[in-house]
């Protein structure tokens, strides 16, 4: 039987769309356009909500934080998240740079870990509703369903950058990308992790808004995001092990990402069931409320 002959690496590169045009000489990688896009997108929807706030809370409520806020909160967080998940990404693969130092600061190529950006937007959060004297929990509830779909776009990019698959897939959906192990050559079908991390935050971003119009506490929307963005890390991880991710302990099939997702779902769990005993159980008044709260709350918990 003739086998087809294989497409070459050059033809691919190009299907892939890593660069979507020029301007002038001026390439506008897709990578970074998707990222920029979700946070704009994030960002309209997260000062949306904010503007709603302000009509509708009574003066005095944590859950009145002006758009500027937000704006300043997104805008500089998401400097901070590049340069976090930049850092992480480069601690945990020191070896491909330690020859070209350089290359390290070249992010717009691909190359950011996602749990490192994650935690410099969380500190960047912290610090600047310390600044500001704003609720840390109400402004971590926007930020988590903005987050969530801001992220399912931008990990488009990545599909079109070709960065961050999985291992071979033997499935309809299987895609071929440029082998990162041997230039010029494409890999085997593979477990497109892009897009499952799309279709994960997608889902996740329709749970959260349902879950935001319900009687809740602050914060159960921020903790329960952070569950969820590691349970689904630790799923396609499981995709990525041994591909474009490492081992390190190889006898668990355990990766640096596992370990990280896995203290992630455990702070997510313990953080939503503190502030259900804790804090109030409100409902939004920026928002329409549904009649039934979407998890019960804890007896003796305090209404509002």
């Amino acid at each position: 039987m003739l086998r087809e002959p294989e497409p070459p690496a050059t033809s691919y590169l190009k299907s892939m769309h890593p660069i979507l045009f020029h301007i002038g000489s001026l390439p506008v990688r897709a990578y970074g356009t998707l990222i920029v896009l979700g946070f704009m997108v994030g960002l309209w929807r997260a000062m949306g909500l904010c503007t709603r706030r302000m009509q509708a809370e009574p003066e005095g409520s944590p859950r009145r934080i002006s758009p500027d806020d937000m704006f300043d909160i997104g805008f500089y967080g998401l400097i901070v998240g590049i340069i976090g998940a930049r850092l992480l990404f480069v601690a945990l693969d020191w070896g491909s740079f330690a020859a070209h130092p350089i290359d390290a600061l070249k992010f717009w190529q691909g190359g950011l870990s996602l749990h490192g950006g994650m935690l410099g937007a969380i500190l960047f959060l912290i610090y600047m509703c310390r600044r500001k004297r704003l609720s840390l929990v109400a402004a971590g509830d926007i930020g988590a369903v903005s987050w969530a779909i801001a992220y399912a776009i931008g990990r488009i990019g990545c599909l079109l950058n070709g960065c961050c698959y999985g291992g071979v897939c033997d499935l309809p959906w299987g895609v071929r990308f440029p082998d990162e192990l041997h230039p010029g050559a494409l890999t085997p079908p593979s477990h497109p992790i892009q897009l499952y991390a799309t279709l994960f935050n997608l889902v996740f971003f329709a749970v959260l808004l349902r879950w935001e119009k319900r009687k809740r506490a602050d914060g159960e929307l921020y903790y329960g995001y952070i569950f969820m963005y590691g349970f689904y890390r630790y799923v396609v991880e499981i995709f990525r092990a041994g591909v474009t991710s490492t081992y390190v302990i190889p006898r668990l099939h355990l990766t640096d990402t596992h370990l990280i997702s896995l203290f992630m779902m455990l702070v997510g769990v313990m953080g939503v069931v503190w502030v259900r005993r804790n804090r109030p159980i409100y409902a939004d008044a920026a928002m329409p409320i549904s009649s039934a709260p979407l998890i019960s709350p804890t007896p003796g918990a305090a209404s509002q």
